[in-house]
């Protein structure tokens, strides 16, 4: 993975590596800042919450000590001695009578004085756990039944200790109290329970204000369900084994982060619910803020670099294309590509000096021009010139052995397109139509069919203008003299051989096939690399290959053979049109 990243890299272009090396730099400067501003922000919400959790907590403690002072209430009265000889001297009288209202009245406004000491506490409800009932202070309603029974069994089973029941949706006031035990002579016997009713909903909202968080929503919890809550609507309860934390929530489609605290002393729940957009908004647009500066100071960046790697590049560019343009030889396309301006710098010094080596180059090749287009003409010429003497060797040997066998008419027509085939091969002319060429390849075939009549069977198949493109002279003619020589005469049977000539859509095909013996893998590979020592003259296909090589950059020389079936031989070569032709 590495090597590949390598290689890539030492491939790219100069801009490319510029570009890479710095967004790997940037990028790991913006990383590193991106993580440094996001340990801020966490430090921040971190002391954010730690600050809310603490206010919480004081107002926590001012609800026990709330709560505390009810407690405090309920022991006193338990514990006062004038209350508890007017309940004793009461239990002893008639129920109802003179006597019994005298003292109750006597309870009830000694009662009465300590209700006007803690407004909380709404009133309290002396029974006796039968008949007698009696609520001094305001009406506040009654629990449940079940409820109450509840709270007379907690008491009981006390004797004499506080209980406390926390408010339910169903009542909404914090009941508790303890029964009243007779101290004197200590027998602890039982006088009656005071229930003390108390309003914590409204001590919590007149506590509420310590709460500093504007727009924050507080909520009380307690066993039995909600306790106090700022909203109308109660939210699902809420439920923690920690002690203290915070959580973020989704209610009624927005998010809240709570902060709670569990109270050791009644096991109530406190939780202050924020909206976090008001308590973490301004944290997140200044992260918001901060991450669209960097991408935008990225983006800048970026744009700069592109600028200043495109004013370091952008000569070496232009060297580097008027190069490729010198290996075209287009040498003047790549002198005008080079920049006109001069500089001090490596670069500009370099392209100063290619323009320098251009000039000399094209003097030196205009010099050389004429000599090395002679040598040309006088390679190709000396090349075309091979085919003769052993075209003509061969074709002499035919006329000697049709003379001798007194075939003086087929002679006569021999030496006819013999004469024909000289005419063409001595022209000045190295290039002919291709239908001229075809025409001298039908003489040549005409010459050996005279020649192999029973031995060889010849045919001739165009297709397309071929009157409007020219090839070399006499390329079909050693073709179909290496047929016959490595085909007609390696074999007893009839050999068919198919001159195939046509326009194709951007070049022009030639073939020559033969039904001959063929030829193995081996000899056909020694054939193609011209590694086969030939018989007879041996100078056919390479012949061809080397004019063929001179008069065009791109071509095709296949040969294509297979034992017992026989060989082909093809040639694709560029359309080239005749000079005035109109295609």
């Amino acid at each position: 993975m590495l090597d590949s990243i390598k290689k890539k890299f030492k491939n790219m272009k100069l801009a490319g590596k510029m570009m890479s090396v710095y967004l790997l730099l940037a990028g790991i400067s913006c990383c590193i800042s991106i993580v440094a501003l996001q340990a801020s922000l966490n430090i921040y919400d971190k002391k954010l919450y730690e600050k809310s959790l603490q206010e919480l907590d004081f107002f926590t403690q001012k609800v026990n000590a709330e709560l505390q002072d009810i407690e405090e209430l309920s022991y006193i009265i338990a514990m006062d001695q004038d209350i508890q000889e007017h309940l004793a001297d009461a239990m002893a009288l008639e129920y109802l009578s003179q006597g019994y209202n005298y003292e109750i009245n006597k309870i009830r406004n000694i009662i009465q004085d300590k209700i006007m000491l803690y407004p909380v506490v709404e009133n309290i409800v002396y029974t006796d756990r039968d008949s007698v009932s009696f609520t001094m202070g305001s009406y506040c309603g009654e629990p449940d039944e079940d409820t109450y029974q509840e709270f007379l069994q907690q008491c009981r089973a006390k004797r004499g200790g506080y209980v406390m029941e926390s408010p339910s949706l169903n009542y909404s006031y914090l009941i508790s109290g303890r029964d009243i035990l007779e101290r004197k002579n200590a027998s602890l016997t039982y006088l009656g329970t005071f229930i003390l009713t108390s309003d914590v909903a409204g001590m919590i909202e007149n506590t509420r204000d310590l709460l500093e968080a504007k727009d924050s929503v507080l909520y009380v919890y307690s066993d039995r369900g909600l306790v106090y809550g700022d909203e109308k609507e109660v939210p699902e309860y809420f439920q923690t084994d920690e002690s203290q934390g915070y959580q973020v929530i989704n209610y009624e489609g927005e998010r809240y982060f709570l902060c709670y605290l569990k109270s050791s002393v009644n096991g109530w729940v406190y939780v202050n619910a924020f909206p976090y957009s008001q308590i973490f908004g301004q944290t997140m647009r200044i992260r918001y803020l901060m991450l669209g500066g960097f991408v935008l100071v990225f983006v800048i960046l970026i744009f700069a670099m592109r600028k200043i790697s495109g004013v370091i590049t952008n000569p070496l560019d232009q060297l580097t294309e008027s190069m490729k343009i010198v290996e075209n030889g287009n040498f003047q396309g790549a002198k005008e590509l080079l920049s006109e301006e001069t500089g001090h710098d490596e670069v500009a010094i370099l392209s100063q000096e290619f323009a320098v080596m251009l000039d000399k180059i094209d003097f030196l090749i205009h010099e050389n021009y004429e000599k090395q287009l002679l040598l040309k003409d006088t390679e190709y010429k000396m090349l075309q010139a091979q085919i003769n003497p052993h075209f003509l060797y061969n074709t002499l040997n035919a006329l000697n052995w049709m003379v001798k066998a007194g075939r003086n008419q087929e002679a006569g027509r021999m030496i006819v397109e013999l004469g024909r085939l000289l005419r063409a091969s001595f022209a000045k002319e190295p290039y002919i139509t291709v239908e001229e060429e075809v025409e001298n390849a039908r003489s040549y075939i005409t010459i050996q069919q005279f020649r192999y009549q029973k031995r060889a069977e010849f045919a001739v198949e165009t297709e397309g203008d071929l009157t409007h493109y020219m090839v070399p002279r006499m390329i079909l003619q050693p073709l179909i003299e290496n047929s016959i020589y490595y085909g007609v005469e390696k074999v007893l049977t009839m050999c068919r051989i198919t001159v195939t000539v046509k326009e194709e859509a951007d070049c022009i095909r030639m073939e020559v096939q033969d039904t001959g013996p063929g030829m193995s893998q081996e000899e056909l590979e020694a054939v193609r690399s011209f590694d086969f020592k030939p018989k007879g003259h041996g100078i056919g296909l390479k012949n061809i290959r080397e004019r063929l090589k001179i008069a065009y950059e791109e071509n095709v020389f296949m040969i294509e053979s297979r034992l017992g079936e026989g060989t082909k031989i093809s040639i694709l070569i560029p359309k080239r049109q005749k000079e005035g032709a109109d295609v």
